[in-house]
């Protein structure tokens, strides 16, 4: 069965799933192209018309069915749209974010949810929330999408290996940005180094974490001070430098890092305080690197986690805090880093989502 993959103007963690996908499907002799559309981020009647129109054309010429597959909200809708029913043809969603904002926009959000719910032949959710909203939509078949951690260039190293390098305060060595030195901590018990991978985006809840990081600023007595390393980019990072610059905040903002294993290699912890979550990409690779976690329980955090890192209520900085500061303690942390290390084992890989979309895009019945 050919397959049709109708992808958003996108880029982060969905762009790399979607191409993930593609790179599997081919590899797995499947016949895979993506469709000739564009899909902004926000509506644009013009150009999501077109899309319509562009796939109504592409399907009503096929002489067999294919299958689509359309990635978030605004691409599921206009799949609907523009799938036909007549033919056996499949339509397949995968719902990839929340909607915020708004009043009017989540009324946007549940009506293209309503109209794609009601076409789709199986809606595969990345969080239990978007499962149940789909649900609730009418959608007949909504399922657990499995979404592993693309590969990187470079093996996530073992926490069961030797540890890493340590800078001249004790702590754990960053790596530098750009050639730059990480400055160094004040003398005295080597920092806890605390590692968030982020978006600057307002779901990541940073705002938070900067909550937490004033509760963190003074360490009591005897106590290992905390130091924060953020890596990533986007909206939020002027506002973020100049609260960080004027409390004086011990968190350093990173930018955007292609060296993730190296940066959890000298981590000892690894933070997340989104609001929301699909399946962090980012906490897999912790799992796998054996870091202990500190995250919210937020959207698909909890499935990706499961029991082994400690969650926290989304939008709580003191309870951020406190579970942060716990992890002073190094048995905690050790045991921590056991329960991480047993998770990995169960993380879902590649041949797990080539199984699923197997499944999904070319089931045994097929309608004709």
């Amino acid at each position: 069965m050919r397959i049709l993959l109708v992808r958003p103007t996108a880029s982060g963690g969905l762009a790399a799933h979607v191409d993930q996908e593609l790179a599997l499907l081919r590899a797995a002799g499947r016949e895979v192209a993506e469709a000739p559309v564009t899909i902004r981020e926000r509506p644009d009647p013009r150009t999501d018309a077109a899309t319509v129109e562009t796939l109504r054309r592409l399907l009503h010429g096929e002489t067999v069915p294919v299958a689509v597959h359309a990635h978030g909200l605004r691409a599921g809708a206009l799949a609907a749209l523009g799938t036909p029913r007549r033919g056996g043809h499949l339509l397949v969603v995968t719902l990839h974010n929340r909607t915020i904002g708004s009043r009017a926009t989540r009324a946007v959000g549940a009506a293209l949810l309503r109209l794609l719910a009601r076409r789709a032949d199986v809606v595969l959710a990345v969080s239990p929330d978007l499962a149940e909203d789909a649900r609730r939509a009418g959608a007949r078949d909504v399922r657990h999408a499995v979404i592993p951690a693309p590969e990187r260039s470079g093996a996530i190293p073992s926490a069961d290996g030797a540890g890493p390098i340590e800078s001249a305060d004790g702590g754990r060595a960053i790596p530098p940005a750009d050639g730059q030195p990480v400055p160094s901590a004040a003398s005295g018990p080597s920092p806890l180094e605390v590692l968030v991978i982020a978006r600057l985006a307002p779901q990541k809840g940073l705002e938070d974490l900067l909550d937490a990081a004033a509760l963190l600023r003074t360490p009591g007595e005897g106590e290992r001070p905390v130091r924060i390393r953020v890596a990533g980019d986007g909206p939020l990072q002027e506002a973020l430098a100049a609260r960080i610059a004027a409390e004086h905040l011990p968190v350093e903002l990173l930018g955007r890092r292609e060296d993730v294993p190296a940066l959890l290699a000298a981590s000892d912890l690894v933070v997340s305080a989104a609001r929301w979550e699909g399946q962090p990409v980012s906490l897999q690779e912790a799992l796998r690197a054996g870091r202990a976690i500190v995250a919210t329980d937020a959207g698909g955090t909890r499935w990706v986690t499961g029991d082994a890192a400690r969650l926290v209520p989304v939008g709580d900085p003191a309870a951020l805090a406190a579970a942060i500061a716990d992890m002073r303690e190094e048995t905690t942390r050790r045991r921590a880093e056991e329960a991480s290390r047993s998770r990995a084992r169960d993380l879902p890989g590649a041949e797990d989502l080539l199984a699923q979309l197997s499944q999904v895009l070319a089931p045994a019945t097929v309608r004709w």
